[in-house]
């Protein structure tokens, strides 16, 4: 079973040297994310979540680094295949009713609109918006 200082490594080896679109190291987002987790799992999916979508390291990496198969299971549901459409991503999400998927994105959502919203962002806040809105109703 990994740790959340593990995952904390990986994320920081995965992110490295990786800026933001407001040219802040890329790590923070995962870190906030991380930290509105409830328990391990969300903390560690939390930490994970944009590894394998911006980076080179792949789901078996993960597996071989000892993240649970259930963590990667959320993690291949919470990364965003670039053929895919976003709106299709976030249903893709719901209809899962993964609950560790489900409360990691609507974390990853709330620090995206945070951020967005600071930036000047408003085509990411809008898609992001429209995205938290169809993660809550999955979750009420």
């Amino acid at each position: 079973m990994i740790t959340v200082e593990d995952a904390l490594r990986i994320a920081f080896d995965a992110h490295d040297g990786q800026k933001d679109l407001d040219g802040n190291p890329a790590i923070w987002h995962p870190l906030a994310v991380a930290l509105r987790g409830r328990n391990r799992e969300e903390q560690v999916a939390g930490l994970l979540h944009d590894v394998v979508e911006d980076s080179d390291i792949t789901f078996d990496d993960l597996l071989q680094r000892g993240v649970d198969e259930k963590i990667v299971d959320v993690l291949r549901l919470l990364t965003h295949a670039k053929d895919m459409a976003y709106e299709d991503y976030v249903k893709r999400i719901v209809d899962s009713g993964n609950n560790i998927a489900l409360h990691v994105k609507y974390n990853d959502l709330q620090h995206n609109l945070m951020r967005g919203r600071a930036g000047g962002h408003e085509k990411q806040v809008a898609k992001h918006e429209k995205a938290l809105a169809l993660i809550e109703s999955a979750l009420h």
